[in-house]
């Protein structure tokens, strides 16, 4: 494929911005061309406007980019879009029993809680209590001047698939889910291990 249209497109000298634009590619990976000199160019070390690159060295780079002379001057993978690695979801326990085991540890508890009084029940900060109100995950009231949480709520949650899989639990909420599966275990409810 001939680029050689380009010349009536564009003017002898371009920006890094029209660069990015005629070789579609990302800002960072022209960047990174530019100052690796794999495209030659004048670098004045502005913030703006930092690059100036002739047209005729862009047409030659799509030429040897398109004929895969190019493929071992660019780390492979470098400017992949490829998302961050994800770590596997945990084996769920049972909503229903985990719920039920929570309500009855939290017994000597009022069934409204303030956002203090859960935090320091859960381990879970206020802020994620918060947001969790507000994305109806939990539910509660504002009384006073003052926000109650439902403990009934609160623990349906945290015995939720959503709950279980929260990326970074707290101590208190993996250590129940561990004395759960413990007594599970012993019980002979469930069939084997989860991977905590």
């Amino acid at each position: 494929m001939g680029h050689g249209s380009l010349r009536e497109s564009y003017p002898a000298t371009i920006s890094m911005g029209q660069l990015y634009r005629i070789c579609h590619i990302s800002k960072r990976k022209a960047r990174w061309l530019l100052e690796q000199g794999i495209i030659p160019c004048v670098d004045s070390g502005k913030k703006t406007r930092r690059f100036s690159i002739q047209l005729e060295d862009v047409i030659i780079f799509l030429e040897r980019r398109d004929a895969g002379l190019l493929e071992d001057a660019i780390p492979r993978g470098a400017f992949s879009g490829g998302s961050r690695p994800v770590c596997p979801a945990r084996r769920a326990l049972d909503e229903a029993r985990l719920c039920a085991y929570l309500l009855e540890r939290w017994q000597g508890c009022p069934d409204m809680l303030t956002v203090h009084q859960a935090s320091e029940l859960c381990g879970y900060g206020r802020s994620a209590l918060h947001h969790w109100l507000d994305a109806g995950k939990i539910k509660g009231l504002n009384y006073r001047r003052a926000t109650l949480l439902s403990k009934e709520s609160l623990a349906c949650w945290l015995a939720s698939p959503g709950g279980q899989n929260i990326a970074a639990l707290s101590e208190q909420h993996l250590a129940w889910m561990k004395d759960f599966q413990a007594v599970k275990q012993n019980s002979g409810m469930g069939p084997g291990p989860m991977p905590l």
